[in-house]
């Protein structure tokens, strides 16, 4: 599992993105791997870690996430976009951690519509995820789709699979999402898109460093602004 902020080589500190996005933005522009590693490349970015959101379909997400993946080996890690709902969402699981070689699941309950703690599949879906090397990867903080009790009570229940909480909670539900950080062995937070510098610090100050991981929401989020904020918090 790759879960931390940085490492040195050759002497230089070296940053892993754990949160970003390829395809479409809702606005319609395009999000390339080709423009992305540009973007890494400007800041210095070593590796991030991709899902897709943009349409619908979620096999093709998946492949063309597996298709950077080739085209950029050991820059560009993917995680497989999971809509629960669907027929096929455990071979879609086994397909992209086993033969794909991807390295987490990412669910979106607010983008499928589903409430986590009234989706009785997600079991299932973790006890296979539990088979791999994988970590599940959470868009937490929009209510009331995407609360941390709500995630947080899939996880305690899957001990063994590493579930990382995006945007620490967001606006609403930050100091929760620490909350449950803090007390259970593996919650993980990433930090795209939390701008509340007492909640930052916070993390910062409380979680254990090995559970804060760095992300940029790419394209959603500036990597400038997502890295100059932790600047500002020396």
């Amino acid at each position: 599992m790759y879960i931390v902020i940085h490492y040195i080589k050759r002497g230089r500190i070296m940053i892993r993105d754990f949160h970003s996005h390829l395809g479409r933005t809702s606005s319609g522009d395009a999000s390339t791997p080709e423009a992305l590693v540009k973007m890494m490349d400007k800041f210095e970015i070593e590796q991030v870690g991709v899902s897709c959101l943009s349409g619908n379909n979620m096999e093709e997400q998946n492949l063309y996430v597996y298709e950077a993946m080739k085209k950029f080996p050991g820059r560009i890690v993917g995680y497989a976009f999971i809509n629960p709902k669907s027929k096929n969402a455990i071979d879609e699981i086994n397909k992209n951690l086993d033969s794909r070689g991807m390295a987490g699941i990412k669910f979106h309950s607010w983008k499928h519509g589903y409430y986590p703690d009234n989706c009785p599949i997600l079991d299932d879906l973790f006890t296979r995820i539990s088979g791999y090397e994988a970590h599940v990867q959470t868009h937490v903080g929009t209510s009331p789709l995407s609360t941390p009790e709500a995630w947080g009570q899939i996880a305690k229940r899957h001990p063994d699979v590493p579930v990382v909480f995006t945007h620490i909670g967001y606006y609403d539900q930050g100091y929760m999402a620490v909350e449950l950080a803090k007390n259970t062995a593996n919650i993980y937070l990433e930090t795209s898109g939390q701008y509340d510098s007492w909640l930052l610090q916070k993390v910062i100050d409380e979680v254990d460093s090995n559970k804060i991981l760095f992300g940029t929401d790419w394209p959603y989020k500036y990597h400038s602004i997502e890295l100059e904020k932790f600047k500002y918090l020396n």
